[in-house]
């Protein structure tokens, strides 16, 4: 997916576009943007396997090594990052650093930025950021399974309705996609 918004952008579609697509924000797809721009492949996949929040990789991305590596230690000593983050940010950030940001050959351009120190408190932030990102996330992910229950109850009342299925045989509408009588044969699994 993150490939595809590189390949969308190319394409000549907004941010906003991409992002009504995909079905995130306007913000998230240009900092995707951004880290393809710059060759920025290792946090990519980083990013996608969710070993890192993507507000992260941006920050890290915008940081030399030697700012990246005193925000990991004052993080550590603060105890603000610690366990198998802190192992996976570092891995992450020692690979980059040995073989680049890239994976393999990448078709998209690198672009100069402006290195800033990353601190405990930006890397924190992201941190933050993504994880109330994902609460969000895990609520309309919710709220949209409670929505196709409640979808396949009532199809499931109205196939059992008789006048209703007269009504489909008549306009030739009695045949269903295979998943959705499947749905309806047994409890609703949404």
């Amino acid at each position: 997916m993150l490939k595809d918004v590189g390949t969308l952008r190319k394409r000549g579609y907004s941010d906003g576009q991409i992002a009504e697509k995909i079905g995130v924000t306007p913000e998230y797809v240009y900092t995707i943007g951004q880290l393809l721009e710059n060759g920025e492949e290792r946090l990519l996949t980083a990013v996608e396997a969710g070993l890192i929040p993507l507000t992260l990789a941006m920050e890290i991305s915008k940081s030399d090594d030697e700012s990246i590596q005193h925000a990991l230690a004052q993080a550590y000593t603060e105890k603000k990052l610690r366990g198998k983050k802190l192992v996976a940010v570092r891995r992450l950030i020692e690979q980059r650093r040995r073989r680049g940001r890239q994976i393999q050959g990448s078709s998209y351009g690198r672009r100069d930025q402006s290195k800033r120190p990353l601190t405990t408190e930006a890397l924190m932030r992201a941190y933050r950021q993504e994880a109330d990102r994902q609460k969000v996330m895990i609520k309309k992910a919710e709220v949209t399974q409670n929505r196709l229950l409640f979808v396949v109850e009532a199809l499931r009342s109205l196939k059992n309705d008789e006048g209703f299925a007269t009504l489909l045989r008549a306009e030739k509408l009695e045949l269903m996609p295979a998943y959705i009588e499947q749905q309806l044969g047994g409890r609703a699994e949404v």
